[in-house]
């Protein structure tokens, strides 16, 4: 189980700045299920140095944010804020297709 996450969290670390990647994505390249992607950066410890706010759902929006175990609109909020801060462009609710990354 340990494996699964360290892989996730070395793939956070490939994203470049000004990209963002799916669950699905990761959940492809690692053959896990998406909502264990979602599970496993739930628990990360460490966002400075796994940037988890870069991981998107497939439709483009956000999708959730779990920061020291909460997961609100505030957190929403704060993903959004570091998305923008990485030169990410929004088309309302969602991310623009030029910025996701389709694998890693």
């Amino acid at each position: 189980m340990k494996d699964k996450y360290n892989a996730v969290y070395s793939l956070l670390q490939r994203i470049p700045k000004g990209k963002v990647i799916t669950y699905n994505a990761i959940a492809k390249k690692l053959r896990l299920n998406p909502r264990q992607v979602g599970k496993i950066l739930s628990m990360n410890s460490d966002p400075k140095r796994y940037p988890c706010y870069k991981v998107i759902r497939s439709d483009c929006k956000l999708g959730g944010y779990t920061i020291n175990g909460v997961n609100d609109k505030f957190s929403i909020e704060r993903k959004r804020a570091k998305l923008i801060a990485d030169s990410i462009a929004f088309d309302g609710e969602k991310i623009r297709r030029e910025y996701v990354l389709n694998k890693i």
